[in-house]
C-alpha cells in the first residue's frame, strides 16, 4: 500500500485521466465483440491518447472496516508513442477501477499481461468523485474494447487511430470522407482495426458515395472472415448505395453486387448483417438495373430467407425497383404473410405491395391481383381476426382508389377496433376524399379521443365538400375546443356559411390563436371585417388588438393596413415587429415579404423566428389549402424523386432571390440556434430553385451538423433529388 498510494498521487497530479469506454450502440448478446465498435468519440473527448506497454502488475490486499479484505491492484504502464496530448513521465500507474474493471474481476486473472501493447484513450475527470471509467458512448461491454490490444507500436489500429484524430479535427465532412476511405484502401486495414474506420465512414456515406475509391475497399472488407468488419462493411454499403449517386463507372456496382451476393449465398448467421445486405442489394439495383445474379436472389430471399425480418427486407428491396418479374413470388409472399405480423413489417409489405402489383383492377398478368383487390383481402382477413389494420389502412390511403372506400368505410363501423386503426382510417379517408366519409368522420369528431378528432377533422378539411361543411356545422356550438372551433369556422367559410365570422373577430386577438382567426376571416370574404376592424384601430386598443387588427386588415387586402404593416417592418426594434412580419405570412401581397429578407437574420430571435415562420406560411399557399394553417407540415408523399421544388409564383425575382439569399444564409451559420436553421432550410425547399442543391451540399460538409435533426433532413433531401 506504500508503494501503490504514491503511484496514484502520481496519476492524479501529472495526467489525472480516466479512461474512455470507446464503442458505440450496440445489441446485447447476439453481436460479436467489436461489432459497431466506435472509437471517434472517445478519440474526439480524450485529452490523452498514447500506445503504452504495460510494464508491470502488482496487487496489495487491504483492511476496510476493520474486518474486510480488499485486494487492489496497480497496473504501470510505459508510454511508447503518444498520439494526442503531452505526456512526459516515464510510467503511468492506474488502478483496476480505472481501467473498468469491477471489484469482483480483481479476484481472477487480470485480463491484460505484462508485455502487451495497449492503446490507452484517456479523458480529463470531471470533478473529485468521477476517477473511473466513463463510458463515452453506451453499449461498452469487454475489456478488449476498452483498451485495445496492439501488436506493437506499428499495429494497423494506431494509423487508424492517427485518422481518426485527424477527422475529429476536421470542420468538413467531405474531407473527413475522404481521410477515412484514404485509409480503409490501406491494404494492411483488412481485420478488426478497420471497423472503427467503418462506424465513422457509415456517419459521412452520403460524402463516401461521392468518393468511388471507396467501392473497391468496401467489397473487399464485405468478404472479411469477422462478422465485425465484414457486417461493418455492408452497413456502409447499404447507406453508400442508399444516396442514389450514380458512379462515372456504373460497371464499378458490379463488384459490390458480387460480394453482397456471395455474403447471402453463403453461410452467414448474422440477421442484421444479412438484412443490411438484402437492403444493399436493393438500392443497388436501383442504380445499375441490369444485373440478374441479384434479382433473382431477392427474389428467392421472398419466400427462403430464415427469418421474416429477412423476407421483409427481400420485399422492400424488390419495390424499390418496381421489378415486375417477381410479381408472383412477391404475391405468394404477401398472401402467406401472417396476420399478426408487426404492424411495422407489416406496413413493408403494404407499401411493396402499391409498387409491385399492378395499381389498376384490370389484372393483365392473368391471376396475379392488383394491390388494392390484395390489400382489400388482406384488410378483411385481418378484421375479422381482431389484428391490427394501421397498415392496410396507410397503404390504401396511399394508393387513392375510390374503390378502396367500402373496405375503409366497413372497417371504420366495426367495434374493438383499436384507437390507433382509426387513426390511420380517418386518415386514409382524408386522402380518398369522398364525401361517403363524412358521417363516420363527423361521428369521431363528437367523440373524446382528441387524437381522432383532430385526424377526423384533417380529414374532413381534405374532403373540402359542401357536404361536409354542412355536417360540421352543428358542431361549431357544441365543440369546446377553441383551435378546433376556428378551423371549422374556416370549413364552413369555404362554402358560404358565415356562422363563424363573430367567433373570429371575437376571438383574433387571442394569443395563439390570431392566425387561424385571420385565414376565417380571409375565406368568408365579408365586407363587415373591414369595417369592424377599422373600427377598433381608430378606438386606439391595447398592442395585441391592435396588431390583431392590422394582421386581418393585411389579410383582406385593406390599404392603409399594408402601408403600416410595410412602416413597422421597416424598423425591427418596432415593440409591433414579430407581429407584423406574422402578418405578412397571411396576406397575398408578396411585397410585404421584402422586409422579411432582412428580419429573418435580426439578433431578436423572436422576431427572426417570426419572420421564418411567415414564410413558410406564405409559400404553403396557408391562405388556399384546404388545411390551412396544417398545410406547412404537411407531409409531401406525391414528390417526384429527382423533381426539385418549385419556385414560388407570383413572387417578383428580385425579391425571391433577396429571400433565398437570407435564408440560406442563415440556414448554413454554425453560430444560429439549431431551430431557426431548420426553419431557414424548410423556406429554402419552398423557394426551390436551381441554388437549392448547393445548399443541401454546404449544409452536409458541416461536421458540427453530426447527427442532429437538421442533418438528417438535408441528407433525406440530397436523396430525394439527387444533387
Amino acid at each position: 500500500m506504500h508503494n501503490l498510494l504514491p503511484a496514484k498521487k502520481n496519476v492524479l497530479v501529472a495526467a489525472a485521466t480516466v479512461l474512455v469506454l470507446a464503442l458505440a450502440c450496440r445489441g446485447a448478446s447476439a453481436r460479436e465483440e467489436f461489432q459497431g465498435w466506435n472509437l471517434e468519440p472517445a478519440l474526439g473527448q480524450a485529452h490523452l491518447v498514447m500506445v503504452a506497454r504495460v510494464a508491470s502488475i502488482s496487487r496489495v490486499t487491504v483492511v476496510e472496516g476493520a474486518k474486510t479484505d480488499v485486494t487492489l491492484r496497480e497496473f504501470r504502464f510505459q508510454p511508447v508513442r503518444v498520439l494526442k496530448g503531452l505526456f512526459q513521465r516515464d510510467e503511468l500507474s492506474m488502478t483496476a477501477a480505472d481501467l473498468g474493471l469491477s471489484a469482483e474481476q480483481t479476484s481472477v486473472a487480470p485480463p491484460l499481461a505484462e508485455g502487451e501493447f495497449r492503446l490507452l484513450i484517456l479523458v480529463q475527470p470531471k470533478g473529485l468523485t468521477s476517477y473511473g471509467c466513463v463510458a463515452a458512448a453506451p453499449g461498452a461491454t469487454t475489456f478488449g474494447e476498452r483498451v485495445p490490444l496492439l501488436t506493437g507500436p506499428d499495429d494497423p489500429l494506431v494509423g487508424v487511430v492517427e485518422t481518426l484524430l485527424q477527422v475529429a479535427d476536421s470542420r468538413s465532412r467531405r474531407e473527413q470522407a475522404k481521410l477515412l476511405i484514404e485509409r480503409l484502401a490501406d491494404p494492411n486495414t483488412s481485420g478488426l482495426a478497420a471497423v472503427p474506420l467503418l462506424s465513422s465512414l457509415r456517419l459521412r456515406a452520403d460524402w463516401g458515395a461521392a468518393d468511388q475509391r471507396a467501392y473497391a475497399s468496401l467489397a473487399r472488407l464485405a468478404r472479411n472472415t469477422q462478422t465485425a468488419v465484414r457486417g461493418g462493411a455492408v452497413e456502409v454499403l447499404r447507406d453508400v448505395l442508399a444516396s442514389g449517386v450514380v458512379p462515372d463507372d456504373p460497371g464499378k456496382l458490379d463488384g459490390m453486387a458480387d460480394a453482397l451476393c456471395e455474403l447471402l449465398d453463403s453461410e452467414e448467421a448474422n440477421t442484421g448483417v444479412r438484412v443490411a445486405a438484402l437492403e444493399a442489394l436493393g438500392h443497388l439495383l436501383a442504380l445499375k438495373s441490369d444485373l440478374d445474379a441479384p434479382r433473382e436472389l431477392l427474389t428467392r430471399e421472398l419466400t427462403a430467407a430464415a427469418t421474416y425480418a429477412e423476407r421483409a427486407a427481400a420485399a422492400a428491396a424488390l419495390a424499390e425497383i418496381s421489378d415486375h418479374r417477381a410479381v408472383a413470388a412477391f404475391q405468394k409472399a404477401f398472401a402467406g404473410l401472417p396476420l399478426d405480423e408487426p404492424p411495422a413489417r407489416e406496413a413493408i409489405y403494404a407499401g411493396a405491395a402499391i409498387r409491385l402489383l399492378t395499381p389498376s383492377d384490370v389484372l393483365p398478368l392473368g391471376d396475379v391481383f392488383s394491390a388494392r383487390i390484395a390489400l382489400h383481402l388482406r384488410l378483411k382477413r385481418s378484421l375479422d381476426a381482431g389484428q391490427s389494420l394501421a397498415a392496410e389502412a396507410d397503404a390504401l390511403g396511399r394508393l387513392g382508389n375510390p374503390r378502396s372506400l367500402p373496405p375503409l368505410l366497413a372497417a371504420a363501423g366495426q367495434e374493438g377496433v383499436s384507437r390507433a386503426d382509426y387513426h390511420r382510417i380517418a386518415w386514409a379517408l382524408g386522402r380518398l376524399g369522398d364525401d361517403q366519409a363524412v358521417p363516420v368522420l363527423i361521428g369521431w369528431l363528437r367523440g373524446s379521443d382528441h387524437q381522432l378528432k383532430e385526424l377526423s377533422l384533417a380529414a374532413l378539411e381534405s374532403i373540402d365538400s359542401p357536404m361536409a361543411a354542412q355536417e360540421a356545422r352543428p358542431l361549431l356550438k357544441s365543440e369546446p375546443n377553441l383551435s378546433f372551433k376556428l378551423r371549422i369556422a374556416r370549413l364552413l367559410a369555404r362554402h358560404g356559411i358565415d356562422d363563424g365570422y363573430a367567433l373570429a373577430t371575437e376571438h383574433l386577438s387571442d394569443d395563439g390563436h390570431t392566425a387561424a382567426a385571420t385565414l376565417v376571416l380571409v375565406a368568408l370574404d365579408d365586407p363587415r371585417t373591414a369595417n369592424d376592424l377599422s373600427a377598433i384601430l381608430a378606438s386606439g386598443p391595447d398592442r395585441s388588438w391592435r396588431a390583431a387588427a392590422l394582421t386581418g386588415l393585411a389579410a383582406i387586402g385593406d390599404e392603409a393596413a399594408r402601408q403600416q404593416l410595410l412602416e413597422i417592418l421597416a424598423d425591427d426594434r418596432h415593440p409591433l415587429a414579430a407581429e407584423a412580419a406574422s402578418a405578412a405570412g397571411l396576406a397575398a401581397d408578396a411585397e410585404l415579404l421584402l422586409p422579411l429578407a432582412t428580419l429573418v437574420r435580426s439578433r431578436n430571435q423572436p422576431l427572426a423566428r417570426a419572420s421564418l415562420l411567415a414564410l413558410r406560411r406564405f409559400f404553403s399557399g396557408v391562405r388556399s389549402s384546404p388545411r390551412g394553417l396544417a398545410a406547412v407540415d404537411l407531409d409531401n408523399v406525391d414528390l417526384d424523386d429527382g423533381e426539385l421544388p418549385s419556385p414560388a409564383a407570383d413572387v417578383p425575382a428580385q425579391t425571391r432571390a433577396k429571400l433565398t439569399e437570407s435564408v440560406a444564409s442563415l440556414a448554413v451559420d454554425a453560430y444560429v440556434e439549431a431551430d431557426v436553421r431548420r426553419e431557414a432550410l424548410a423556406v429554402a425547399r419552398l423557394l426551390g430553385g436551381e441554388n437549392y442543391s448547393k445548399l443541401l451540399s454546404d449544409l452536409a460538409d458541416q461536421a458540427e451538423l453530426e447527427g442532429t435533426p437538421l442533418l438528417a433532413e438535408v441528407q433525406a433531401d440530397r436523396r430525394r433529388w439527387h444533387p
